[in-house]
């Protein structure tokens, strides 16, 4: 894989306003309520047929309804924002492709247990880490592993589907938001966690 941007810290890229628990709560209550309702049709793939490759629609469309459903919804907020590179349109749909992990070992990853595993994410990270197991098998413990590391599970996927080094490097930082350099590429990665967050 090429290199990815490492750059020094100096600028923080997005805001570092504190987000009360209780809106965190009811952003988790919503998404999860969001996702039991969700279903994708073919002509709800429109905007992935467009932008992705076969490879790569392959990995899109391993995901479950719910998680393709919410990709689709991110893209479409990026969208609205701004123009989209096509690179941070690959990784909207494919940010959260690494959670099939779970299934292709036969472990359970769904909304019901995504829900809580990110609420004790937040509370008890270190417990999670402890409990998560990085070998594949039909257990919790692999799920939780698979939760905490899927952007860097999906980002090795990307890159086997042959996505950009951006789009790996966008999907392997989703959740990192600690960068505090202004590049053009934490610039587009701000963009992709604040359409995330919306969704």
């Amino acid at each position: 894989m090429a290199e990815l941007p490492d750059p020094p810290a100096a600028v923080r890229v997005a805001s570092l306003r504190p987000v009360h628990w209780w809106r965190k709560l009811g952003y988790r209550v919503g998404q999860f309520l969001r996702g039991l309702l969700a279903g994708v049709r073919e002509e709800d793939e429109a905007p992935a047929l467009a932008v992705l490759s076969p490879a790569a629609m392959m990995l899109f469309q391993r995901m479950p309804a719910d998680a393709q459903r919410h990709s689709l919804r991110v893209l479409q907020t990026l969208q609205q924002d701004a123009p989209v590179p096509v690179e941070l349109a690959v990784a909207a749909l494919l940010h959260d492709v690494g959670k099939s992990a779970a299934r292709d070992a036969g472990a359970y990853l769904g909304l019901w247990l995504r829900g809580p595993i990110v609420l004790a994410e937040a509370v008890a990270p270190q417990w999670l880490a402890r409990l998560a197991d990085a070998r594949p098998s039909p257990s919790l413990r692999y799920a939780l592993y698979v939760q905490l590391h899927h952007p860097a599970i999906g980002a090795a996927w990307a890159q086997a589907a042959g996505a950009s080094a951006l789009t790996c490097w966008l999907i392997a930082e989703h959740q990192n938001k600690s960068w505090l350099v202004e590049t053009p590429e934490t610039i587009l990665l701000a963009r992709l966690q604040a359409a995330d967050d919306m969704n």
